[in-house]
């Protein structure tokens, strides 16, 4: 009887329109950011024209806090969704500056933008830090006034959209992480410049990260 072959391990799951990540950091129209700060690290993976208003909601909290921060910007003049690159994929190995920013953080928040409803939609709040997740979901809740619903409950939480998976950035640090997802009516309370709805998530944040810190 031959012996059984262990199978290797499955890669994350890409799509097929979707660019490799190394490919993306070749891009002009790209710039990455990498802000050495405290142990909680803030992470816009798709700043910029990618998922708009995210980069700005980030900065603005890493700025207030003194926490680590990590941008990739892509401001092309249209097409930046092109440039998008799901966060499984954004392997170790191919960013230094990516690399730093995992290193230098011990319990991380990832902003993030999805357009699943034309009427706004809920802010979605997953991944395996579940006491940070608790601390965001319940901070924003407040924040918000019933603006926005936050869920946190990672059964209504669409399997794309949740922090959950291991190749996620925001696991691979010692505390594991937060995502958030924010609706575009939100985001777009970011640009320019932060007011509204956005600029009260930005206060819950500060809090957080003052408390994770």
């Amino acid at each position: 009887m031959k012996a059984l072959k262990s199978k290797p391990a499955k890669s994350p799951a890409k799509s097929s329109k979707e660019p490799e990540f190394k490919a993306v950091l070749k891009d002009p129209a790209v710039r990455e950011v990498f802000l050495p700060g405290n142990g909680v690290g803030i992470f816009a993976p798709h700043g910029g024209g990618i998922e708009p208003g995210t980069e700005e909601i980030a900065r603005a909290v890493a700025q207030a806090t003194g926490a680590t921060l990590y941008v990739l910007s892509a401001k092309r003049p249209t097409g930046n969704t092109a440039l998008h690159v799901t966060v499984t994929r954004m392997v170790s190995g191919i960013s230094v500056k990516l690399d730093q920013a995992v290193a230098a953080t011990r319990v991380a928040i990832s902003i993030h933008g999805h357009g699943r409803t034309k009427d706004g939609g809920p802010v979605y709040v997953s991944g395996l830090a579940s006491e940070a997740v608790e601390l965001c979901a319940g901070a924003m809740r407040h924040a918000l006034k019933g603006a926005y619903e936050v869920v946190d409950d990672h059964g209504r939480i669409p399997e794309d959209l949740s922090g959950h998976h291991k190749d996620n950035i925001i696991n691979r640090v010692p505390k594991k992480g937060v995502q958030i997802e924010l609706p575009r009516a939100l985001r777009d309370e970011a640009v320019p410049a932060i007011r509204g709805a956005a600029a009260q998530l930005v206060t819950a944040l500060i809090e957080v990260v003052r408390e994770l810190g």
